[in-house]
């Protein structure tokens, strides 16, 4: 029999990083509709009900294959082959150990320390950034992109000193993991044992890296805007609202 949820503390918390991907189909609302007479504001709740509302939370937020039947097989192999050049166990396990051991918070710390701390761009360091971005683009990526854009980009990654803390961008490389992890699995790259076991490889990476979930979600969002190129309102929605939802796992699931 397979297993499809977390039997840990640990693996539970986990999960919790993946949050943000599933609150992409605006489950929240939904999973109050079932325990929100339990969360009266400003009141603490029972250890037991808690336990309770943990374990309906778990139904939305912690389960291998997010509460969907295989009826979604078709469309997880998909988007594996297509946006992430997975087709296999072998490139499924390629791929994660390649997030686990570098992601894209190496790049993007190697671009950060290629500038100033003082604020300023000089020409040298510019030039630096510029190398930087495009040496390990392949031969026949064609980037649009001029003066005025490196610039920019450099501005940018330079502000997000003021938000970012020690670990940089790695919420954002935890969290596709662990959604990497899932679509493998319901795709059937990975059995249950070996997704668990995957998931558990992450745990001494993001342990004691963040002080509480808005450092995540800081270190998630910038990562996800470098990624992407842009600002996506929707997704800091996302964050925002796992943040303060009184159903969020983000609120039963403790850092410390």
């Amino acid at each position: 029999m397979q297993r499809i949820l977390p039997e840990t503390d640990l693996e539970k918390k986990l999960m919790s990083l993946g949050a943000p991907f599933i609150e992409e189909n605006q489950v929240l609302d939904e999973l109050f509709q079932v325990v929100g007479s339990d969360l009266v504001d400003g009141a603490e709740l029972a250890p037991e009900t808690r336990e309770q509302i943990l374990d309906e939370i778990g139904e939305y937020f912690f389960r291998l294959d997010m509460n969907y039947g295989p009826e979604i097989k078709l469309d997880c192999l998909g988007i594996l082959e297509e946006f992430w050049g997975v087709s296999d166990r072998e490139s499924c396990q390629k791929t994660l150990e390649n997030i686990r051991t570098q992601g894209h918070r190496t790049k993007f710390n190697v671009l950060r320390s290629a500038l100033p701390s003082d604020g300023s761009i000089d020409a040298v360091s510019m030039e630096k950034f510029r190398q930087i971005f495009r040496f390990d683009l392949e031969e026949d990526q064609e980037l649009q992109m001029s003066d005025a854009d490196y610039s920019k980009l450099a501005l940018w990654v330079q502000r997000t000193n003021k938000y970012l803390k020690e670990p940089g961008i790695l919420a954002w490389d935890a969290s596709r993991y662990i959604h990497l992890v899932r679509l493998s699995f319901v795709a059937g790259h990975l059995s249950d044992i070996q997704a668990w076991s995957e998931i558990l490889k992450l745990a001494p990476i993001v342990e004691g890296r963040f002080d509480n979930w808005m450092d995540f979600s800081q270190s998630f969002l910038i990562g996800r805007t470098f990624w992407s190129g842009a600002d996506d309102p929707r997704v800091k929605a996302i964050c925002e609202k796992l943040l303060g939802h009184p159903a969020s796992p983000w609120q039963f699931i403790s850092w410390s």
